[in-house]
């Protein structure tokens, strides 16, 4: 028996499996709907847009202080930003949770999200205390625009072998055949791993038993069309070869195939050579680590990939999924920063320091000093520099931690006017790296993020030590998810 909710009556009490009457009143962070009135604990509901009625079944309440989770049973009203979703794999996948939610919608609730994330900053910006957030700019494409993708290997009774994604709060794999978000070229090159797999008798992995070989597929596409294949293995079938070549058959666009052999348990994409405090700075999209031990099935270990400077990219190395909206923030970035006076741009979380380079396209007396983690997205950014001429002092990389190579930086001298770049991964940078980056004293500061809260709070960090934010522009990387890249201008007072 289902309770309906009317004005004045509240639920006093949740548990699962309880039947609810519910109209959602916003969005959360996540995309669920939020249940916030005559409830005991706020609900949310996946599925479920603000102003709709829905009959809900409790499925999670937590015992801890978080949000209940709750299923739609019966929607009973429809809201007018409600679109039929362009995948058939929406709901179970869970990757892509607004994808109900037509598109300008999605950019304005993008937008709010942002400034809810940065109101808590109070009235040190602009605009009668709310900070001076930008409108969301819009993605050129809202499908068919990852150009990278990770794949999990299951087993299948008829198939054998399924690639795709684990479901929301599980380790159940969604089949990713028919997702509208990937490349069609990747989608097609995916089915055909799987296909060859399962017909040359290579089995997925099985995390439980440790049994198996293929764990993951990774997969990246470049500007020119060409495309990258990446197998995770527990070990080295000796079918991998064949499947090597099957693939490359199949699609002549594949230029490059890797075997990375990870038998360690658990679900990390990739084995990690780093020191233990380097990993707390790793997200699980960026990969990192040295690449002595991987296998060149075909072609080379990286690509070349053009987004207004050109780049090599290895299978560990981390570039953004959308290439269109990632060249729209290099431009914009490097405008921002034509007219400031520099003579050294810090390269921060650089990756293969795509940003980097763009800015000192804008500055070509100035030099690039260059931080990562990664030892292969290092090795990525030197090789590019190089090939663009830029040697010996006007670009320089170096793999470590961002506070520990901006502290031997402060003993040296030379630097001059500097300008600093900031893309650290979504938890942020700790403030050791923060308080570093202030004592070599920038005059402006880009931080890109891809996390608002994170964002908010390393911007109320840096305003201790003295620099005021400007403004906030939100840029939507990617499109149907809740994920919102952001770019924050920062300027020294």
């Amino acid at each position: 028996m289902e309770t309906v909710m009317k004005a004045g009556m509240e639920v006093k009490k949740l548990r699962v499996g309880q039947v609810l009457k519910v109209m959602a009143g916003e969005l959360a962070p996540s995309g669920a709907g939020v249940v916030a009135e005559h409830v005991p604990t706020p609900i949310h509901v996946r599925n479920l847009l603000p102003f709709e009625e829905a009959v809900v079944v409790v499925g999670h309440v937590s015992r801890h202080g978080g949000p209940a989770h709750a299923t739609v049973q019966r929607r009973n009203s429809c809201s007018d930003d409600r679109v039929v979703p362009a995948c058939q794999s929406f709901g179970p996948c869970g990757g892509c949770a607004v994808l109900h939610l037509a598109y300008p919608a999605q950019l304005a609730w993008k937008w709010r999200t942002v400034c809810a994330e940065l109101q808590p900053l109070g009235t040190w910006v602009r605009e009668g205390g709310a900070v001076d957030v930008k409108p969301c700019v819009a993605a050129p494409s809202p499908s068919d625009y990852r150009s990278r993708v990770k794949l999990v290997a299951t087993s299948h009774p008829v198939r054998k072998v399924v690639l795709g994604a684990f479901a929301p709060r599980s380790h159940n794999v969604v089949d990713m055949a028919g997702c509208q978000t990937n490349k069609r070229t990747l989608r097609a090159v995916g089915k055909t791993v799987a296909e060859q797999a399962a017909a040359l008798g290579v089995s997925a992995y099985d995390e439980v038993t440790a049994q198996g070989s293929l764990r993951y597929v990774l997969l990246r596409e470049v500007d020119s069309g060409a495309v990258q294949v990446s197998l995770v293995m527990a070990d080295r079938p000796p079918q991998v070869l064949a499947l090597a070549q099957a693939v490359v058959r199949a699609h002549p666009c594949v230029q490059s195939v890797v075997l990375h052999q990870h038998a360690s348990r658990g679900n990390a994409l990739l084995p990690v050579d780093a020191p233990a405090s380097a990993l707390t700075s790793l997200d699980d999209d960026q990969v990192m680590g040295g690449a002595a031990g991987d296998e060149v099935l075909f072609g080379e270990s990286f690509l070349w990939e053009d987004l207004i400077v050109r780049l090599r990219v290895s299978a560990r190395s981390f570039l953004q999924v959308n290439r269109e909206v990632a060249r729209q923030i290099y431009q914009d970035v490097a405008q921002a920063l034509a007219q400031v006076e520099l003579d050294t741009v810090l390269d921060l979380y650089c990756g293969v320091s795509g940003l980097g380079r763009t800015v000192l396209l804008r500055h070509p007396s100035a030099r690039l000093i260059g931080v990562e983690v990664g030892e292969s997205a290092i090795a990525d950014a030197q090789a590019s520099a190089e090939l663009a001429g830029l040697t010996g002092e006007r670009a320089r990389f170096h793999v470590g931690t961002v506070e520990d190579v901006l502290a031997t930086l402060t003993q040296q001298s030379g630097l001059g006017r500097m300008v600093a770049l900031l893309n650290p991964p979504r938890r942020g940078c700790s403030e050791e790296a923060l308080r570093a980056l202030g004592a070599l004293g920038p005059s402006h500061i880009i931080y890109m993020s891809c996390s608002p809260p994170s964002l908010a709070r390393d911007l109320l960090w840096l305003r201790e030590l003295g620099y005021s934010t400007q403004q906030v522009t939100p840029y939507d990387m990617h499109p149907g998810t809740p994920h919102i890249e952001c770019v924050a201008l920062l300027v020294r007072q």
